[in-house]
């Protein structure tokens, strides 16, 4: 298969001429039984007589992992000439089967249910992407299907439907040809496109219009559990218009017909987002658009997943273009994918006036502190973290630390940061990483379509920016196990990490949110719930004897809570002790640990030379007023 240095258009590729295209799969979706946290569907198609190996997608696109959830297929049934097939698994591939189609039979007929497990219980490899709330919920088409196995499986047209519970509307990138009672009907796309395509559907649904009124539509189609979670404020609204201008300006091309960008929210749905060619699929609790904290932490996920539009949809590395679902995807280069958009969204949420050039410089002290606190650095090259991201995906929260997680999304902010300070340094503020976008995302536009990329293709369009050893520089940066933290893009730009005994307020802002409290700075520990999540490995905490899942029970003599666990660390400033009675199974133990550091929060200060993070957060968009 072309990997390298090839364009693969693969949404919108021309059938070959010489035989005639199979004919369409017909994919039936049945939400009405939504209640009891089951999705029922039915796949048909023509066969010919003989072995059928029927295929589960597997690799899941956006998560870049083998998660496709097979453990939550029930009642699987294979049909044909009006009888109920045999069908048998692939001893070694889970998620194909096997059957023979009967001599006479013509159509085969698949059924199947998804199992939805109830929310705070699907963690983990095998839980689905798909998720329901009693008013709304979010479809994931490679979850509900099945295809048959063969040569242009991706481009094979399928013809779609869903069934919604009663009264529900919906919203997707997809075009709908009727709608027939509670079920709508699709135009037929080719599979990839389909499961390409998210649908968000709910009791409580809003659509709102974005951006400039020439060229491709943009909407946000919001479901929430209640109808006053759907308020959008005129300022977040006016950030979104925004966001549109200022990607126009950045990339200089959109690849794709119309965007839709598809917002669920609610507090039975985990919140996160994944990325799609023409829309996105994000999730955010139930009132985060109405409470400004929640929405000040999350204001990064819509340019998140948007930027993904053009880095990761479009231009994708080579080796993760796949011919279907279950070929394996080799992500090493995801410290691009997504280390760069997570740069880029960050950078757009500031221009789009989503969050202050304040806020900005506090996410990322908050990034350099993380990685300045991650000791697994010291054995595992960034690049490692990417080529077995699905391992990690599924690890636990202890150790992570000394482990390493899915690093090249913060780290990966770091090193394209350092990047564009090193650009606009080189050229004399002449020049951007914007320049390289444009450059290396750009194109003429218009509908979806991938080009592949390898690292020998980024360092030429860096190169094209401005010269230098980008591929030295690269390579030394993801693929070289390094203690120290790349913070030449912050000390660069203008600015030094340092430590405070309060707060930034959005740092505030997200301990409220998670429920958790991140000490690493000061004794090098996190702990949720009254539980150590995770310890620094020859941090205070580690030295005294905590371990991931220890209960904390008291601190100082007094029943555990967050404030006095943060009162009692902010007292040893001033000499205070630091005793903890802990639990580990039915055995308790007092420790005892050795600080006198206080709380220690990060934030940026202004450092020497030129102010390049401020000129990075300026809106390209000469008309933009954040």
């Amino acid at each position: 298969m072309r990997r390298y240095a090839v364009f693969a258009v693969l949404l919108c590729a021309a059938p070959a001429p010489a035989a005639d295209p199979p004919a369409p799969v017909t994919v039936e979706v049945d939400l009405s039984n939504l209640g009891r946290r089951i999705v029922h569907n039915k796949v048909s198609f023509a066969a010919a007589p003989g072995p059928l190996t029927l295929n589960y997608p597997r690799w899941v696109p956006g998560t870049h992992s083998p998660i496709g959830p097979v453990s939550e297929q029930a009642g699987f049934r294979v049909r044909a000439g009006g009888k109920t097939l045999e069908w048998k698994r692939d001893d070694v591939d889970s998620h194909a089967y096997h059957v023979t189609v009967p001599e006479g039979a013509g159509t085969v007929e698949v059924t199947f249910d998804l199992l939805l497990q109830p929310p705070g219980t699907g963690a983990g490899l095998g839980s689905t992407l798909t998720a329901a709330s009693p008013k709304l919920a979010v479809l994931n088409w490679n979850e509900v299907l099945v295809y048959p196995k063969a040569d242009g499986a991706m481009a094979r047209s399928v013809h779609a439907s869903v069934k919604f519970p009663s009264g529900w509307k919906y919203g997707t990138a997809l075009t709908a040809d009727k709608t027939d009672g509670d079920r709508v009907l699709f135009a037929a796309v080719p599979l990839e496109e389909l499961v390409d395509s998210p649908v968000l559907c709910g009791e409580h649904v809003k659509e709102v219009a974005i951006g400039p009124k020439d060229g491709p539509r943009h909407r946000v189609v919001l479901a929430c559990d209640s109808e006053a979670g759907l308020d959008v404020a005129p300022e977040t609204k006016a950030s979104w218009d925004r966001l549109v201008a200022e990607t126009g300006k950045l990339f200089g091309a959109r690849h794709y017909r119309a965007y839709t960008f598809l917002l669920a929210l609610s507090d039975q749905v985990p919140s996160f987002g994944l990325e799609h060619h023409e829309s996105s699929d994000n999730r955010l609790p139930e009132l985060a658009l109405t409470t400004p904290p929640v929405r000040r932490t999350a204001a990064a996920l819509l340019p998140h997943e948007f930027v993904h539009s053009w880095n990761g949809k479009f231009r994708r590395p080579a080796d993760m273009i796949v011919a279907d679902y279950q070929q394996a995807q080799k992500t090493r280069l995801l410290w691009v994918y997504e280390g760069l958009t997570n740069y880029l969204g960050e950078i757009l949420a500031v221009r789009s006036g989503l969050l202050t050039a304040e806020d900005g410089r506090d996410v990322l002290a908050a990034t350099a502190d993380q990685m300045a606190h991650s000791r697994g650095r010291a054995w595992r090259p960034l690049d490692d973290t990417a080529a077995v991201n699905w391992v990690l995906l599924s690890a636990p929260r202890g150790w992570t630390s000394y482990r390493r997680s899915l690093d090249y999304y913060p780290e990966g902010t770091l090193v394209w940061l350092e990047i564009d300070v090193m650009i606009r340094t080189k050229t004399k503020g002449e020049k951007s990483l914007d320049d390289f976008c444009r450059r290396f995302h750009g194109g003429p536009g218009g509908k979806p379509a991938v080009k592949g990329y390898a690292l020998d293709d980024v360092a030429a369009a860096l190169n094209e920016v401005v010269k230098h050893d980008w591929k030295g520089h690269l390579t030394r940066r993801v693929s070289v196990a390094n203690e120290t933290p790349p913070l030449e893009g912050i000390t660069g730009g203008g600015w030094t990490l340092t430590y405070g005994d309060k707060p930034t307020a959005l740092a505030e802002a997200s301990e409220g949110m998670s429920k958790s409290l991140n000490l690493f700075p000061s004794i090098g520990v996190s702990i949720s719930g009254g539980k150590v999540a995770d310890v620094l490995p020859d941090g205070p905490a580690f030295k005294a004897g905590l371990a991931p899942g220890v209960k904390v029970m008291a601190v100082n003599g007094r029943e555990y809570t967050d404030a006095g666990m943060k009162a009692a660390v902010a007292a040893t400033k001033d000499g205070g002790k630091l005793e903890l009675l802990t639990k580990t199974g039915d055995f308790y133990k007092t420790l005892t640990i050795d600080y006198k550091g206080g709380l220690k929060y990060p934030r940026l200060e202004r450092g020497t030379g030129p102010d390049l993070l401020g000129e990075i957060f300026k809106p390209l968009d000469p008309a933009a007023k954040p």
